[in-house]
């Protein structure tokens, strides 16, 4: 991608015991045309929410009003899950989607489902959320997609088989464990009583003081204060489930038309991450987002919002 935020794909060589260059990729659709960017305002979202027997509660983000709410009835539904510690107000910014999609963006529970396991336990609410709401027998399918965390419940959703799914769009995300820092798996069964909430809110409240970093402050405090309050059990739960994913060798299976987007300078899971996925999901897709961290759908959505358009209209073509 360029300056611009224009569709282009990089085709640099990823990082941080990158596996090569890229493949090479499909011709990339023309540039579609996208909604002006939303403000950094909860108002802009409101609650869809269905109380559902025996999973209580769920509940996602939808667009609250013009422009972003979605005019088209064959348009297919993008729902995005969020990431580790985060809720749907991270893909604010992601509105700008809302003339090519129904957007719906989860709100994860911090309890798992029981009986379920690793990150399956997730998975569930968002099956049920979507089997309530009916999401996946809409005339324009299911978009489904995912950041980090988010991502891997993508795709694990898409294995299981459980509900219809279209699409798959997967953000600075993952397949396999190894891709993880050594010590973060090693050290993950202290995530029950290490304060990763308390953490994490504090290293986005710094990252507009450190060099190299453009991040607004009130873009740093809209990343360090979810709406979701996250508890020590939700964290030592997801942060051990995601130290054991292995799902390389099921995704060769997978059938779906597939995007990737990575940050080619994340500082949290290697660019050779994604190169991994696109290796392994037959015709998957990949652009990595030069100079870009993780998370990086919220900052540099200028480049990542023109990717998913032209995949949401490529997929709506054939």
């Amino acid at each position: 991608m360029n300056d611009a935020g224009t569709d282009t794909e990089s085709t640099e060589r990823p990082r941080g015991g990158g596996t090569g260059a890229l493949r090479g990729q499909p011709a990339v659709a023309q540039p579609v045309a996208l909604l002006p960017p939303p403000p950094l305002d909860e108002r802009q979202l409101r609650a869809d929410s269905a109380v559902v027997a025996g999973f209580g509660r769920l509940e996602a983000l939808v667009p609250a009003a013009e422009p972003y709410v979605c005019s088209d009835a064959k348009a297919p539904v993008l729902l995005l899950v969020p990431g580790l510690g985060m809720d749907g107000l991270c893909f604010i910014r992601q509105l700008q989607l809302g003339a090519l999609a129904h957007i719906h963006l989860f709100q994860m529970p911090n309890a798992p489902v029981p009986g379920e396991e690793g990150l399956c336990g997730f998975a569930r609410y968002v099956e049920e959320y979507v089997f309530e709401r009916k999401l996946d027998q809409r005339p324009g399918g299911l978009i489904l997609g995912g950041a980090s965390m988010g991502g891997a419940i993508s795709m694990l959703m898409a294995l299981r088989g459980r509900v219809q799914v279209r699409a798959l769009v997967l953000l600075c995300t993952y397949g396999s464990s190894r891709h993880l820092p050594l010590l973060q798996r090693v050290l993950a069964p202290l995530a029950y009583i290490v304060p990763l909430a308390f953490l994490r809110r504090c290293g986005w409240l710094l990252t507009p003081y450190l060099p190299h970093n453009n991040i607004t402050r009130a873009e740093a405090r809209w990343l360090a204060y979810p709406g979701i309050k996250r508890t020590l059990s939700y964290y030592g739960y997801a942060v051990g489930a995601l130290a054991r994913l292995e799902l390389i060798e099921r995704l060769r299976q997978l059938s779906l038309p597939t995007l990737i987007v990575h940050g080619a300078a994340d500082n949290v899971l290697p660019p050779a991450a994604a190169v991994e996925l696109q290796r392994s999901i037959p015709g998957a897709s990949l652009v990595l987002v030069p100079n870009a961290r993780h998370a990086f759908f919220f900052r540099h959505y200028e480049q990542v919002n023109p990717a998913i358009a032209s995949f949401i209209a490529d997929v709506r073509g054939k």
